[in-house]
This record gives C-alpha cells, structure tokens and sequence, in this order.
C-alpha cells in the first residue's frame, strides 16, 4: 500500500484539508510570522524523523545536487513565510484555489525558459484559473484585492521558480531526510535572515495553543511526504488534479461545519473553475 500513488493521494487529501482548517485556529495570535514559519518548520522537522525508516536510506553523491536543494530551500523559506501570512488573513478555500497559480506560472516558465509548447489545454485552462481568481476578487459589484492575496500570488510564483530548479531531487534522497532538509534548511536561513533567538521563538512560542501548532506540524509534515511521494509513484496531470479538489472541499467545510455562507456560491463556482484549469493544464503537459 505504501508504493501506491493512490494511498498518498488519499493521505494527502485528509493531512492538507485538516491542516488548513486546524492550522487557522492555532494562529489567530500570531504577532511575528517569521517566528510563527520557523516554529512550524522546526516542528516538522522533527516530526519528518519519524518517516525515515519508512522509506530507502539513500544520499546523492553529485554537489551539484546539493547546490539544487540549497537554492531551492532558499525559495522555500521565503514561499513558507509568505504562505504562513497568506493562510492567516484567507479563508482555506481561498488560499487553495490561489495555489493553484503556481501552475500558471510554471506555465509561462516553461513557454519562455523551456521553451515548451503553448497548446490549446494550457491556454483555456491557464485563462479559467485566472478567471477563478477574479470571480474570487469580485465583492459587491466590484473588485477588491488584499494585501493577502497578493502575498499569496508571490508565494505561488516564487514556489514556481522552485519547482522549475527543483527537477526530481528528491529522488535522490530518503524521503524523510529529504522533508527534513526542505523545512529545517528554511528555517535556519530564516533565524540568521532576521535575528532571532531561543528566547524570542519561546515568547512567540507561548502565544498560541500548543496542542493545535504542535498537530499543525504534524500534519504539515504528512502533507509533504505524501505529496512528494505521490508524484513519485503516480502520474502528475491525474496527481494534481485530484490535490485540486481541496479548493472544492474545504468550502463545504466552511459551510457545514462553520457555517460560513459568505460568498458560498461564489466560492464554489472559483473552486469548480479551478480544478477543470488545472486538469487542463495538467493533462497537457
């Protein structure tokens, strides 16, 4: 079962729908969000330990590898701190359709970088997710765009640039040594980037509910391990696409279970929109 793609697809399903609604409960005192990026990944960290024996231990020999991962970790520090901000001031249905454009991106790189092909599928489904977004951007008769989701789309295209470097690395790795390595490397460039010590994560530490940020890095690290994993076992267009539909579930969440009714409709229909880009987008490639 654990060689199947479609036991890390489910896997997956469950940690990134459970994660998103119960890390927007832990973080709602946040005052540093890079305190708050680096106590999750360190968190996560340690909870990846667990998943090594889980998985082939192997280490790649080629440096150039190595330059690979520590480029790509950079990007990654910057795209965790800037999501950590992105999920405190959006709803989880939101900021799941907006990380599907990071396929957009990854588009328009490999058109321009790659020079890649720019076939109808991509076209149409590069213009429904854009269009997903403004049905999102649009309340009471006009549009309205936060500082959110603009730290949201910087966040999506700079994690782009990383999948763009990031060409199978971590099929060099032990998958567990490789989920340490994406969120611990981020959060040690982090701590030397602005400063911070023992005492001042341990004040920011103290701020939140400890039992909901400790099961957030639990699930943040299943996330990873499955997503990764399923990419590497499975096929990518039917893989994300079906990673899509969590723009679709968590606005049922929200309805049922918090009975959040705002722009309800409107959330859906971007959500449906959504994925039908995404598997466009993806069965092209």
């Amino acid at each position: 079962m654990l060689n199947t793609w479609y036991f890390w697809v489910i896997v997956y399903l469950i940690a990134s729908i459970l994660f998103a609604h119960t890390f927007k409960k832990a973080n709602r005192n946040m005052k540093d969000a890079t305190k708050l990026t680096i106590l999750l990944e360190v968190l996560t960290a340690f909870f990846a330990i667990l998943f090594i024996p889980l998985f082939e231990f192997k280490l790649p020999n080629d440096i150039n590898i190595y330059l690979t991962l520590f480029i790509v970790t950079i990007l990654y520090a910057l795209t965790d701190r800037l999501n950590i901000e992105a999920r405190y001031g959006l709803d989880p249905s939101i900021f799941s359709m907006f990380k599907q454009t990071s396929s957009v991106y990854l588009i328009i790189f490999s058109f321009i970088f790659l020079h890649e092909s720019f076939g109808i599928n991509k076209i149409i489904g590069t213009s429904i997710i854009i269009l997903a977004n403004f049905i999102i951007f649009y309340e009471k008769g006009k549009l309205k765009f936060n500082k959110y989701y603009f730290i949201s789309f910087l966040a999506n295209l700079l994690f782009a640039i990383g999948m763009l470097i990031n060409v199978n690395i971590s099929n060099n790795f032990n998958l567990g040594i490789y989920t340490i390595c994406t969120v611990l490397f981020p959060a040690i460039y982090l701590i030397l980037f602005s400063k911070n010590n023992f005492k001042y994560l341990k004040e920011e530490y103290n701020l939140y509910d400890k039992k909901g940020l400790i099961t957030s890095a639990f699930l943040w690290c299943i996330m990873l391990v499955s997503s990764v994993r399923a990419y590497q076992l499975g096929n990518m267009a039917i893989i994300a696409s079906l990673f899509s539909i969590t723009t679709i579930i968590n606005s049922l969440i929200e309805l049922i279970f918090y009975k959040n009714k705002d722009r309800f409709i409107q959330k859906l229909i971007a959500g449906i929109l959504t994925v039908v880009g995404v598997i466009l987008i993806k069965n092209s490639f």
